[in-house]
């Protein structure tokens, strides 16, 4: 069991998904790259792997900014310009903050499994895809492939919140509703979206996998009676 803080940010003006990549870009310029956690890099070349404290990502089909933990503070450094116009792409446009909310959020190992939907999830890296690939006539063993790639996924997300799981993270994905090809950093890839259970209870809208911070891979949670009841 760990409280982390989040917050939401869902700004004025509509977009979609496939201009985070720029949307992202926009905020990073706007705030002159003085923190690293709007781009997870150290200085101009070095990336940092780990997992994203500030993501971007449509939601309500708005542009939004997710914040966990340390990018709840760092996104002071957005907040303090003297305005939020934005280039995205080729279109500038002034945003205004339309809805915030600020919580804390306990992320915990239950005995009851809460239920997910998860957009657009980059499952596969080279060595997964040819996997799957190698599984096309076992529908079994590519889901079993799936699922462990999503409790490595949860877990990535558990330690880049602090959170030290002690507990065995179950999951179970209980329908894969399509599977299209989307570019991603000049490739074509498989994006699953796909419903799931798990012990473990996570916020709304965070990013799982690749393309966790650019709105690829996003959790909502969905209520049933079961998982209302414990939360």
């Amino acid at each position: 069991m760990h409280d982390i803080r989040c917050l939401q940010l869902r700004l004025n003006q509509y977009s979609f998904p496939y201009d985070m990549f720029r949307f992202r870009a926009a905020i990073i310029e706007k705030t002159r790259r003085q923190a690293p956690l709007f781009h997870n890099h150290n200085g101009d070349k070095n990336y940092v792997y780990r997992y994203p404290l500030i993501q971007y990502k449509v939601t309500y089909k708005k542009a939004s900014i997710i914040c966990l933990n340390e990018g709840v503070e760092e996104i002071h450094y957005l907040l303090q310009q003297p305005d939020m116009q934005l280039r995205v792409g080729q279109h500038i446009n002034d945003y205004e903050i339309e809805e915030a909310q600020l919580y804390r959020f306990c992320v915990k190992i239950s005995q009851h499994p809460f239920h997910y939907s998860l957009l657009n999830w980059l499952a596969l890296n080279q060595r997964h895809y040819r996997r799957f690939r190698e599984l096309e006539n076992d529908e079994t063993a590519q889901i079993n492939l799936l699922q462990s790639i999503l409790t490595g996924n949860i877990l990535a997300f558990a330690k880049g919140v602090g959170w030290n799981v002690e507990n065995r993270i179950h999951t179970q994905i209980t329908e894969i509703k399509h599977l299209k090809t989307l570019p991603y950093k000049k490739q074509n890839v498989l994006a699953f979206t796909l419903n799931f259970q798990s012990n473990v209870s996570l916020p709304n809208f965070i990013g799982l996998g690749k393309g966790a911070s650019t709105g690829f891979g996003i959790v909502k949670k969905i209520r049933t009676h079961a998982n209302h009841s414990v939360n």
